[in-house]
This record gives C-alpha cells, structure tokens and sequence, in this order.
C-alpha cells in the first residue's frame, strides 16, 4: 500500500514518495534502509519520467539548482551514515510536517526567483536528500513560486529529481550502503511502483487535483507526526 501511493504521488506531482516510504520504512527497518530502498525503486521510474520531464522542461533557468543540489547530496549521505538513527528520524519527521504545512497553505516566494535563490534551494534539497532521502519539498516549493505554467513547473520538477536519483545512487555506491537486502526488497516492490508511477501520470491530465491533494497532504501530515511520536518516545 505504502509503495502504491508513494508511486502515484511520485508519477502526479513529479516529487514527494521520499515523504511517505522514508518515514514509514524508517520506522519498521531503519533511516539508510529507507532511503537506499527509495532510491533503488525510484530509478527505473525516474528514466521513464525524464522523457517526459524534458519536453517542458527549462534546464538553462534551472541550472544552477540543479548542479548544487547534486554536488551537496554525497556531504548528505555522509551526516547519513554517521548520525544517530534517533536524531534522524525526529529530523526528518519534522521537515514532513513542515513542508507538508507549506505545501497544503499553497505559500509561494513572493520576489524575483534570481539564480542565487536557485543556488540556495539547491544547496538545501541536496542536504536535505543525503540526510532524509527528501530532497523534494525545498526546491518543488520554490519552483511552485515562480508562477511558470504547470507544465513548465512539472517539467522542472521532473528533470530536479532526476537529478537526484544521479547523485544518490553515486553517493551510496561510493559509501557503499547498497546490500542484497535492500535489492532484493527493491526488486520486489519496483514493478508496484512502476505501474502507480504511470498511473498517476496519466491521472495529471484529469481534474481531480484538489481533492486528491487535500487528502494526500492529510496523510502525509498524520505519517509526519506519528514518525515523530515514535522517534521521540524511542
């Protein structure tokens, strides 16, 4: 269930399965777990959503986002592997809630996206994604802000988590968190994900974005807070 609804998520909006599988997986296994597992199944997905993603894509305004996201993910993965688990958990519940507030009161940056914004986000979501495997919510709200089409907006969304995806999966080869463990897990559950990655894809050209979202946004808020519940009581 929790791999069908992250996919659909992933596939509507171009963002967001980390804030569902990572606090969740974190919970039953643990944070390297989570994040790896997300990263493994995300990969087959996110090729087909890149075609999709550069048809409206604007990479040259994007640029700088993108290239200092990918280059602050492996200084991520390092505070990752040494944390404590605990401290991780409490974090990254936090940043569910925050972003999942931000996101449902439809905030959106209101001043000129310069390119040092950009950098910024970037720098951001790529510490954000070593640490917690949600390097989404902080560069999606900023591309939310820059009242593009939603076409363009998706687009860019798309291409930024490619770029992710890239990043991660060079980052834990090199600290070497891939096990068969995960694989196996990951082998499993990817063709799930596949197919709910499609299906909310197609769903993007339908008119049910608000109800879906308002719900969507409710549960993650309830998995945000009881992640937080249980890392802090443990």
């Amino acid at each position: 269930i929790v791999i069908i609804f992250s996919g659909f998520i992933r596939g509507f909006l171009g963002f967001g399965s980390g804030l569902i599988t990572i606090p969740i997986l974190s919970f039953i296994y643990s944070p390297i777990f989570a994040v790896v597992f997300n990263i493994i199944i995300e990969i087959p997905t996110t090729i087909y959503l890149t075609f999709i993603g550069a048809k409206t894509c604007k990479f040259k305004e994007i640029m700088p986002m993108f290239l200092s996201m990918m280059l602050v993910i492996p200084i991520g993965t390092l505070f990752l592997v040494s944390i404590n688990e605990q401290i991780i958990k409490i974090f990254m519940s936090i940043l569910v809630i925050f972003f999942v507030i931000l996101i449902a009161s439809g905030w959106r940056l209101k001043t000129t996206i310069t390119k040092y914004i950009l950098l910024f986000t970037g720098i951001i979501s790529g510490f954000m994604q070593g640490v917690t495997g949600m390097g989404g919510p902080p560069f999606a709200t900023i591309l939310l802000s820059k009242g593009d089409s939603d076409d363009i907006t998706r687009g860019n969304i798309l291409i930024m988590s490619t770029g992710i995806v890239i990043s991660a999966v060079i980052s834990m080869y090199f600290f070497n968190l891939f096990t068969i463990k995960i694989f196996l897990n990951s082998l499993f559950s990817a063709p799930f994900y596949i197919l709910a990655s499609f299906i909310g894809s197609r769903f993007y050209s339908f008119s049910g974005y608000k109800y879906y979202r308002n719900v969507s946004l409710t549960i993650l808020g309830i998995i945000g807070i009881t992640t937080l519940i249980e890392a802090i009581l443990n």
